[in-house]
């Protein structure tokens, strides 16, 4: 409720910058405006957050799902492009995000572990565990899958031994869905929310981290 009011202070300041811009002879900034709204997005999230009391911080690994012996370095580079998509997310979202190391997790270099916290993070990135299916090209063969996982962590250091346990302890236990949550095609683009709710054209968009806003268009 503490990180709410602060928000919400920051807000009332951002607003009060919009105001007074609005009385220039330009009458209007963008880059204050999308401040100013994503602004009241996050406090809105981090109302939520206090009235369900929901957990502060996560952690999420993605691993490869690998269907044949000749689809390993498509695999990998899939599973670079998602977390990629979360860090850009985590970043635009003003989340706290942070990194383990590289093998850790036991899996490689390739799946490493992002530890992530902010308003809302726990209702977005829970509703990410399960499948993500990427093709190339509509028809074509060179179709690929990488499983997203995401474990509630106690707050720590990632550096300090014991929470490095915890972590992986959590993630080890957590559940390893098979449930397909998107789809993704990058000729002719096309994303595909598995539920049916929303589809876009902009692949762009929601590798750059926009998927949770399209998602509430929708």
């Amino acid at each position: 409720m503490d990180r709410v009011k602060s928000a919400a202070e920051t807000a009332s300041a951002l607003r009060g910058r919009a105001a007074r811009y609005s009385q220039s002879p330009r009458r209007y900034s963008a880059e204050l405006s999308g401040r100013f709204a994503l602004q009241l997005h996050l406090i809105g999230e981090g109302i939520k957050d206090a009235i369900e009391n929901a957990p502060i911080e996560l952690a999420l690994t993605i691993d490869p799902v690998f269907d044949g012996p000749g689809e390993r370095q498509a695999t990998l580079a899939w599973c670079r492009n998602l977390t990629a998509m979360y860090r850009a997310w985590a970043e635009k979202r003003r989340m706290h995000i942070s990194e383990g190391p590289a093998a850790a997790n036991g899996k490689g270099p390739d799946t490493p572990i992002l530890l992530v916290s902010g308003f809302g993070a726990y209702r977005v990135l829970a509703s990410e565990a399960g499948l993500h299916v990427f093709e190339p090209s509509e028809g074509a063969p060179g179709r690929v899958a990488a499983r997203v996982r995401v474990a509630v962590v106690p707050l720590g250091d990632f550096r300090a031994a014991k929470a490095r346990r915890a972590i992986f302890t959590a993630l080890d236990e957590a559940q390893r869905p098979n449930t397909v949550v998107r789809r993704y095609r990058e000729q002719p683009p096309l994303v595909r929310d598995a539920s049916g709710k929303w589809r876009t054209g902009r692949l762009d968009l929601v590798l750059g981290g926009a998927f949770d806003l399209l998602q509430d268009i929708a």
